[in-house]
This record gives C-alpha cells, sequence and structure tokens, in this order.
C-alpha cells in the first residue's frame, strides 16, 4: 500500500526535524507540502525529499511549482487545471462522485473523508471502493487516518494508499 506525507504549518513547528523524523519513521511514498507562507521551507522540503528520493508534491500553489517540485496537488476547486499539467505528478482532491469524474485524468485522485475528521463525518470504506470502482486504480483514502487502525481499515479497500497529515507525525 501506497503512503502520502501531507505536512502541515501547524503541526510542523521544527519543520526540519519534524519532516525528517516522519520520512525515517514511516517511509513515505509521497510528499505534499502544503504551507503557501513559507518558501524557505518549501525549499527545505525539496531538499529533504530529493535526498531521501521521495517525488515531492505542491499543494495548490502552482506558482511555487518551479521551485523543483515533482507535482502539484489541486484542491477541487483546480480540478479544470490538470490537463494543463501533464509534464509532472498530478494528485486532484475530491469529495464527491462528480469531483472524481473531472479528476479521472489527474496521476493519483485522494478521497476524502473516509473517517472522521475535524468534525466532518466519514464517508466510509464501502464509498472509498465505489470510489475506486470509478477511477480505478489511482485512488488514496484520505481524512481522519490517524492510527494504524485507520491504516488497517484502508488495506482491505481497494484503494492503492492513504494520505494523511496527523498519520505521520512522530
Amino acid at each position: 500500500m501506497l503512503s502520502y506525507l501531507i505536512t502541515d504549518p501547524k503541526y510542523y513547528l521544527d519543520f526540519k526535524t519534524t519532516l525528517t523524523n516522519s520520512i525515517e519513521n514511516y517511509n513515505p511514498d509521497y510528499i505534499c507540502f502544503r504551507d503557501k507562507n513559507s518558501t524557505k521551507n518549501a525549499k527545505l522540503a525539496i531538499d529533504i525529499a530529493k535526498y531521501y528520493k521521495i517525488p515531492i508534491i505542491i499543494n495548490q500553489y502552482i506558482e511555487l511549482l518551479n521551485l523543483g517540485f515533482d507535482g502539484i496537488h489541486f484542491t477541487s476547486h483546480q480540478l479544470h487545471l490538470i490537463s494543463s499539467y501533464k509534464e509532472c505528478i498530478t494528485f486532484a482532491s475530491t469529495h464527491t462522485e462528480n469531483e472524481v469524474n473531472i479528476a479521472k485524468n489527474s496521476d493519483f485522485i485522494t478521497f476524502s473523508p473516509i473517517f472522521n475528521s475535524k468534525g466532518r463525518d466519514g464517508l466510509g470504506i464501502k464509498k472509498l471502493n465505489g470510489i475506486v470502482d470509478i477511477a480505478k486504480p489511482k485512488v488514496f483514502a484520505l481524512g481522519g487516518i490517524i492510527s494504524n487502525e485507520e491504516v488497517n481499515e484502508v488495506q482491505k479497500s481497494k484503494a492503492i494508499g492513504f494520505a494523511s497529515i496527523r498519520y505521520f507525525l512522530v
């Protein structure tokens, strides 16, 4: 099962140490840098990801792609841009079947929330499996994945992997 680590400045107070420890402890397959306010941390994230030979994706801020990111993670409001960025890795955030259909041309899709997360009700593994049937096989489960319990549930699904912020925190 593939794993996709998503950074969040709220949890990365010591960015270099937190990201390095997360990589060394969990060995993610992809990293998404999500912080529009820190070009310094963006460059640091790229350097760390390159050192560990992990593809690094910028979340939504297309203007930062030229810093050396390997791809873009589009928000559900940016799905119309996917076809313009086929030279890089593309992830698409989706929350509905309609969004999944629009995002079919992306390399990967995150579908969320699968589990209860930050006050939102999870859509569940059954719904996730239905989404994978539509977008096969490139779907990552996202939302409320904070422990091995949720990862084990996702492993039983049809998804190729999971994405998370909090799961990877050491």
